[in-house]
């Protein structure tokens, strides 16, 4: 006899309720976005979703790797058009920053970070998410490399690059999602492509 599934059958799609609490993090934040919030939105027990998905912890993971899917589907649709490799990095730094105060996508980033210390799943999640960021960009510079727009360096050079772009995106972002007080994302998106030109262009 089979063992027991897990986990009931969810009345509504994954999706759906994934959708909608992104949605309601959008709209309301993430503190009023409870489980009852979300099954009143949804039309169904709040109490269903956490028996579903465990926690509030569980269901901000679930639905950040979801958000992340999508915008990988459009990470990847940049990073595979015909511009040249400078102006898809551009796009890529672009996409990479929040679109402004309260993202939902970077408001459950800085709840899951926050997490993390102490929940070793929420930590490798994040992981997961900022290696495929980290894959897709080494590609992308060995492609612009290989087409002579900077020079051509190795992986540890190019791991290194990552790092400090990575690292300066994200404190850009966490400024622009919490609103603090003088940021503005364009100014942050200029700071952050001249930061890759210097870089990347050869010095004479």
């Amino acid at each position: 006899m089979p063992p027991p599934a897990r986990r009931k059958r969810l009345e509504q799609p994954r999706e759906v309720v994934l959708q909608a609490a992104l949605d309601a993090i959008a709209e309301s934040g993430l503190d009023a976005m409870t489980m009852a919030a979300l099954g009143k939105r949804l039309g169904i027990s709040g109490g269903h979703i956490l028996y579903y998905f465990g926690s509030k912890d569980r269901l901000l993971v679930e639905t950040l790797r979801w958000s992340e899917e999508l915008l990988g589907e459009r990470r990847r649709e940049l990073l595979a058009g015909p511009a040249p490799a400078a102006e898809r990095l551009a796009g890529y730094v672009d996409l990479y920053l929040p679109v402004g105060r309260a993202d939902p996508r970077w408001t459950i980033w800085v709840a899951v970070y926050g997490r993390s210390l102490g929940d070793a799943e929420v930590l490798q999640a994040g992981h997961d998410i900022e290696r495929v960021w980290a894959a897709e960009l080494d590609a992308l510079l060995v492609e612009g490399a290989d087409a002579g727009e900077w020079p051509a360096t190795d992986a540890a050079a190019r791991r290194d690059f990552a790092v400090r772009l990575h690292g300066m995106l994200d404190g850009f972002a966490l400024q622009i999602v919490i609103g603090a007080p003088g940021v503005v994302r364009a100014d942050r998106l200029a700071h952050a492509l001249a930061y890759v030109h210097s870089e990347l262009t050869p010095t004479r």
